[in-house]
């Protein structure tokens, strides 16, 4: 069952819309640019409480683990914001279940401060955290970065199962050098309200879920390039769920993890030349 909704979750849309940004620094995408990421997820749930019939559920499911590619191709750059086209491929594990392979392509909108505006096709959730981090001002409203800034805001999208875009507060801990790219650690922890079907592995619906998660990431950040090196995030929460029935109660345990990073290559040799944006399946 976790299998089914894990590869339901990432293909949901999942952007919501926000005013672009009025005085922006210069851009530093270009049109054909790509930039490929690689992502590893385990996503895991367990349910304790009753059923519409009274029944105890004491119900823990199999972790579903993920693996994923994307190539990012940006199509449009204006002083307010970027188009992409987005290419991938997903394959989702679970113990005791035949992997299961999906190819997908999606055209994102993102503006200056890194907010995903538009987002269609078949990829989305977890395929969508890169993207924040490669608008000019997505961090720190674009200033320069420094070891102990902090500040606060919004991720610039939300996934699976949020009502809204996570709240966070960053930290700048670490500078360092890799390759010619002076790449910057930020540490960030916030809160997200939550909403989530809930159902047995039997198929029958408890209702649904509601909370608050907890999110935190650790951020490894190229200004200089406005790119994302890579992200491990966790959220995890306690949820209440409740049915149409009177004695169907109980709660729900979440923890998602997921690692992000951007291609070797690109980290040590900088950015590519698109040889063909056009859209079809990853070579």
């Amino acid at each position: 069952m976790l299998l089914f909704a894990a590869i339901a979750a990432l293909f949901l849309t999942t952007a919501d819309a926000a005013e672009p940004t009025t005085t922006p620094p210069a851009q530093v995408r270009y049109v054909g640019e790509t930039i490929s990421y690689s992502l590893h997820a385990t996503m895991s749930q367990s349910i304790a409480g009753n059923d519409a019939f009274g029944r105890r559920v004491n119900q823990t499911s199999a972790p579903t683990s993920l693996k994923l590619h994307e190539r990012i191709s940006i199509t449009k750059t204006t002083p307010e914001d970027l188009g992409m086209h987005r290419l991938g491929s997903i394959t989702a594990t679970v113990d005791g279940a035949k992997p299961v392979n999906k190819d997908g392509q999606g055209w994102t909108t993102v503006n200056n401060a890194g907010v995903v505006l538009h987002d269609t096709g078949k990829l989305g959730g977890l395929f969508l955290l890169p993207l924040p981090f490669l608008a000019d001002a997505a961090l720190h409203d674009g200033q320069e970065l420094a070891v102990g800034d902090t500040w606060s805001g919004q991720l610039g999208t939300k996934l699976y199962g949020m009502t809204a875009r996570p709240h966070l507060k960053f930290s700048v801990t670490a500078e360092r050098l890799v390759g010619d790219a002076r790449v910057y650690s930020i540490d960030a922890t916030g809160t997200v309200p939550m909403k989530e079907p809930v159902m047995t592995t039997s198929g029958e619906p408890l209702g649904y879920a509601t909370g608050t998660a907890n999110v935190t990431a650790h951020i490894e950040y190229d200004r200089a390039n406005r790119r994302l090196i890579s992200m491990r995030a966790q959220l995890t929460d306690v949820l209440r769920y409740s049915g149409p029935a009177k004695r169907t109660a109980g709660h729900v345990k979440d923890h998602q993890l997921c690692e992000v990073s951007l291609d070797q290559e690109a980290v040590t040799g900088g950015q590519t030349q698109a040889d063909d944006p056009t859209p079809g399946r990853l070579p």
